[in-house]
């Protein structure tokens, strides 16, 4: 099969389709967290309270993180060093510890 070339339009056509693809999940994924089983809401409800009390550079390793990068993979993306990433990713998960603990 004969693949064209793919022009700077097209490029930017594809990055907005990619972008669009994941806001959709983003927002399915809202809807979802509302389907769950009452006796389960409270993780819901303390999830909210934890990724507010998350700093901007942890939750962006915390989202990395989840979605199966390495710790060397974040650090690239982020121009941080391994050590820093993983150093967000531990405090990240004591205060999600944290706040679940609290819950209980």
């Amino acid at each position: 099969m004969d693949w064209p070339n793919l022009t700077d339009t097209d490029q930017e056509r594809l990055e907005e389709a990619i972008d669009l693809g994941e806001e959709f999940r983003e927002k399915l994924l809202i809807f979802r967290s509302g389907l769950i089983d009452q006796k389960y809401r409270w993780l819901q409800l303390e999830a909210h309270k934890i990724y507010d009390s998350l700093s901007v550079r942890e939750l962006e390793v915390f989202k990395m993180r989840t979605r199966q990068h390495t710790f060397p993979q974040i650090a690239s993306a982020l121009e941080i060093s391994v050590s820093s990433a993983k150093t967000y990713w531990r405090r990240s998960l004591a205060k999600c510890s944290k706040g679940w603990e609290s819950s209980i």
